[in-house]
């Protein structure tokens, strides 16, 4: 397309050339050339950057996906020699949550938009303490409703009331790539150690 198109310029150029012999009409043809060649120019800029911007983008989102998979693959391999260390049976969900139930009960099960309590404590993979109901107090929030990190909802969605269970969430399920404030830093995996006490 833009072959022809400046096979158009160029022909009309030199039909200007030929055409306008006095200054008066060549001034008048140079008026018009310049038209032409000012509009082949946007449009060839235009084509440009339509063909330039795809390629920028589906670079970046390809470097991006290849980072979060690698993450998601040093995730997997801290999780299971931190599984070993606390010698944890974990099961694996499609998601990417680790966990255990330690103690089971014949109770109901949460479903969105109950409303649940949990004790227990959560931590860092280096063994830093970020959350402690015995001095935090109990956490209450709402099944798929709450701010709370995807792998609780998940994790509290697989539990009865009364149970207890081990659990560790990568990052992906947790705060990202981004972290929590100064407690959680970012791509961090978490270790919650609760009980589900209540659903309402």
């Amino acid at each position: 397309m833009i072959k022809t198109f400046v096979r158009y310029c160029k022909n009309f150029l030199c039909y200007c050339v030929a055409k306008n012999a006095d200054k008066s009409r060549v001034r008048s043809g140079g008026g018009m050339v310049f038209t032409v060649v000012f509009i082949f120019f946007i449009f060839f800029s235009c084509q440009n950057n339509k063909n330039n911007t795809p390629s920028v983008t589906h670079n970046y989102e390809s470097e991006k996906i290849v980072v979060n998979r690698e993450i998601v693959r040093r995730e997997h391999e801290d999780i299971e020699l931190i599984a070993k260390r606390y010698g944890w049976n974990l099961t694996r969900t499609e998601s990417g949550l680790y966990y255990q139930i330690i103690k089971s009960t014949n109770g109901a099960y949460p479903k969105g938009r109950n409303r649940v309590k949990i004790e227990g404590n959560i931590m860092l993979v280096n063994g830093k303490e970020i959350y402690n109901s015995k001095t935090d107090g109990v956490k209450e929030f709402t099944v798929d409703q709450s701010d709370e990190p995807v792998g609780l909802h998940e994790l509290v969605k697989r539990m009865r009331i009364g149970e207890k269970a081990n659990a560790i969430i990568p990052s992906h399920l947790a705060y990202g790539t981004s972290g929590s404030g100064n407690d959680v830093p970012p791509a961090a995996s978490l270790i919650y150690k609760i009980e589900l006490t209540s659903i309402k």
